[in-house]
């Protein structure tokens, strides 16, 4: 008996290894959305010119798929200011609305470690970003009737940033290849590059 219960301790201790401490799971990657409007140095500004001055303003969603990537959409319009713009031969009513467009597209926002490791700003919607856009873009040369005017695809460079709480700017510059309507009256189109450049600024929620 008293040569037992040594041995039946040492089997229970050896049979019961010790518990593993505890772990803080890692979190779980929860996708986020970004509401815009905003206007800026983009496509609807015109200074005037046959279509007259007309300031932009860009609608815009941007939603986070992944840690690094996006995909976004916007609807872009240029808003005449000043004189009404006249119709080519005084036909119709002149447009208000001197240009729509709609851009697709998706974005991959790079070196997030290395601006964390630096103490600069980082997270979703925030950096310097890649990103492929489609774009299309309509005339109302005679309201309400539109032009197709440009379709593209575009390889971008940019730049985003928050401004404060409800403040953003984003920059980017970028090239491709563009389909452009010869001229209003004849239905052929045109194969060329296609250059776009912008600086958005925009009140996000």
């Amino acid at each position: 008996m008293g040569l037992a219960s040594p041995l039946a301790i040492q089997a229970q201790t050896t049979a019961e290894p010790a518990a593993p401490a505890a772990t803080t799971p890692a979190p779980g990657f929860r996708p986020t959305t970004l509401l815009k409007l905003g206007t800026g140095i983009t496509r609807g500004l015109t200074i005037g010119g046959y279509l007259g001055t007309a300031l932009p303003v860009v609608a815009g969603v941007e939603w986070q798929m992944a840690p690094a990537w996006s995909l976004y959409g916007n609807v872009s319009s240029g808003w005449r200011v000043g004189a009404r713009t006249a119709a080519p031969d005084g036909r119709g009513r002149s447009a208000i609305v001197t240009e729509l467009g709609i851009d697709l597209g998706v974005r991959r926002y790079y070196n997030q470690e290395k601006r964390r490791a630096a103490g600069r700003e980082t997270g979703p919607f925030v950096g310097n970003y890649v990103a492929v856009q489609a774009t299309t873009s309509f005339t109302p040369y005679y309201a309400p009737r539109l032009y197709h005017e440009v379709s593209a695809l575009s390889g971008l460079w940019g730049t985003q940033h928050r401004l404060g709480g409800h403040g953003l700017l984003d920059a980017y510059v970028g090239g491709g290849l563009e389909t452009r309507r010869l001229n209003m009256r004849y239905r052929g189109v045109q194969l060329r590059p296609h250059l776009e450049v912008g600086v958005k600024l925009s009140l996000v929620h």
